[in-house]
């Protein structure tokens, strides 16, 4: 059965061939190597993390299919790495999907600070820096699924479908990492929801990682646009918040208010929900 694994079940994606861990039914390159991988210290997976293998600027936009083959090569190569460095999800040449384990309960070793909320992507990367199409559409298809999308297949994690907005400053967003060299501090941004690249994560990556090309066509299916170096996700959230327990009082709903911190945490998707939206740029 082609699924991404999530808590325990395999979730078919339409459109999308997703290859299974090894552990449920896929082949046997599909797994993290032992020193990559720990259990999730917390049942609230708030990010997704784009990467490109290699991170490579200027990238460019190979039309068409490739050949495929990629992933396992990724998945070996981790494997055999003794760098303790993996993600949970590998989109091929040819858009197939490898999940390499299951995305709500293993931490894979991506992304720093953020690797106990956040699901890691990676997206394969030719030695020229081109992408292929058929990888970035993927790509696409597999956000949507894994975020509030309010795509056929959507919501898999409570995660708000909104990406950085304005052009890459060179820096990552401060509540991600401060610092540089010995005062460098990679927090992982436990208040930064949503999907963002390795390159917003921190400064010992750049624009390639995962480069501009994927956050445009993300835009483009509907994710939301916003500046998180100013916290304008913060300042939108508390907005809706608000909206949502005024929606809730008219309703006469006896639970808990949101606090209006404008964190788009499970009580805000639970509020979201509650008052039919799909979406949360849709809340007004």
């Amino acid at each position: 059965m082609s699924g991404l694994l999530v808590n325990g079940l395999l979730v078919p994606v339409p459109g999308l061939n997703v290859i299974p861990p090894a552990s449920h039914g896929g082949p046997t390159w599909a797994s993290l190597g032992v020193d990559d991988y720990r259990m999730r210290p917390t049942t609230w997976v708030r990010a997704i993390v784009l990467h490109t293998t290699k991170g490579l600027w200027p990238q460019h936009e190979i039309p068409g299919s490739g050949p495929g083959g990629s992933a396992k090569v990724v998945s070996d190569f981790w494997r055999g790495d003794p760098t303790h460095s993996a993600a949970q999800l590998v989109v091929d040449t040819d858009g197939a999907v490898a999940c390499l384990c299951d995305l709500g309960r293993i931490e894979a070793y991506h992304a720093e600070g953020s690797n106990p909320w956040s699901v890691g992507i990676e997206m394969y990367q030719l030695g020229d820096g081109g992408v292929y199409q058929a990888t970035l559409d993927a790509t696409v298809k597999l956000v949507s699924a894994l975020t509030l999308s309010g795509a056929t297949v959507s919501g898999l994690f409570p995660i708000p479908a909104q990406i950085p907005g304005g052009v890459y400053p060179g820096y990552p967003i401060a509540r991600l990492e401060t610092g540089a060299g010995n005062s460098r501090v990679n927090s992982g941004g436990p208040n930064v929801v949503g999907v963002y690249g390795h390159r917003d994560n921190t400064s010992r990556r750049g624009r390639g990682d995962p480069g501009d090309p994927i956050f445009d066509r993300l835009a483009t299916a509907g994710f939301e646009k916003l500046n998180y170096q100013v916290m304008e996700d913060l300042a939108v959230g508390s907005h809706r918040q608000n909206r949502l327990n005024e929606r809730d009082d008219a309703a006469n709903f006896s639970g808990s208010r949101l606090t209006g911190d404008g964190v788009c945490g499970p009580a805000s998707v639970a509020a979201m929900r509650r008052q039919g939206f799909a979406r949360w740029r849709d809340v007004v």
